[in-house]
C-alpha cells in the first residue's frame, strides 16, 4: 500500500531511515578499508573496477558517489599504492583505462571477505528471503530516484 504524505512519520520518512543505515554502515565498515590505508573514496573506486573491471577513469562516475576530482585522485592514489594501473583502451588509443593489479585483487578480495562477515552480522535475525527482497527493493528504488534525478 502506498504511503500518503500526510501520513509518513519519522520512522517511515526514506531520507532519515536511508541516512541513519549509511552512517552506521559507513562506521561500521571504516576499520575494514582504513586497516589498509584506504580512504573511503580510494575503496570505492577500487570495488568498483574489481566488480566490473576495467574501464576509464569517466565511467567510474556513474557507479559511486563522488565527484570528478575525487575519483581522479583516488585514481591516481589506487596507483600508486600499486593496487591499480593505466592501460591504453584497445578501442580508442588516445585514451586510457584503470585496471586492478593482482595486489589490489588480493587486497580487494580480504576487504571482501571482512565485508562479508560484516553483512552477515549485519543482516543477523533477517530471513535470507526478506534479504533478497531487500536488495531488490533497493535496486528499484535506485532505478526510480535516477530517473527523478536525471
Amino acid at each position: 500500500m502506498a504511503v500518503q504524505a500526510s501520513e509518513i512519520s519519522l520512522e517511515r520518512n526514506l531520507s532519515y531511515k536511508l541516512s541513519l543505515l549509511t552512517f552506521f554502515m559507513g562506521r561500521a565498515s571504516y576499520d575494514i578499508y582504513t586497516s589498509r590505508g584506504l580512504t573511503n573514496g580510494q575503496w570505492k573506486v577500487l570495488s568498483v573496477l574489481a566488480a566490473f573491471g576495467p574501464m576509464a577513469a569517466v565511467e567510474i562516475g556513474k557507479h559511486v558517489t563522488l565527484d570528478k576530482a575525487a575519483i581522479s585522485r583516488a585514481v591516481r592514489q589506487l596507483r600508486e599504492l600499486g593496487l591499480t594501473d593505466n592501460r591504453d583502451r584497445a578501442d580508442d588509443g588516445r585514451s586510457v583505462e584503470v585496471l586492478v593489479t593482482a595486489k589490489g585483487r588480493r587486497t580487494y578480495a580480504a576487504m571482501n571477505e571482512e565485508m562479508v562477515e560484516l553483512q552477515r552480522r549485519v543482516f543477523a535475525g533477517v530471513s535470507r528471503e526478506h534479504e533478497q527482497a531487500f536488495f531488490g527493493a533497493t535496486e528499484t528504488l535506485l532505478a526510480n530516484l535516477r530517473e527523478l534525478t536525471g
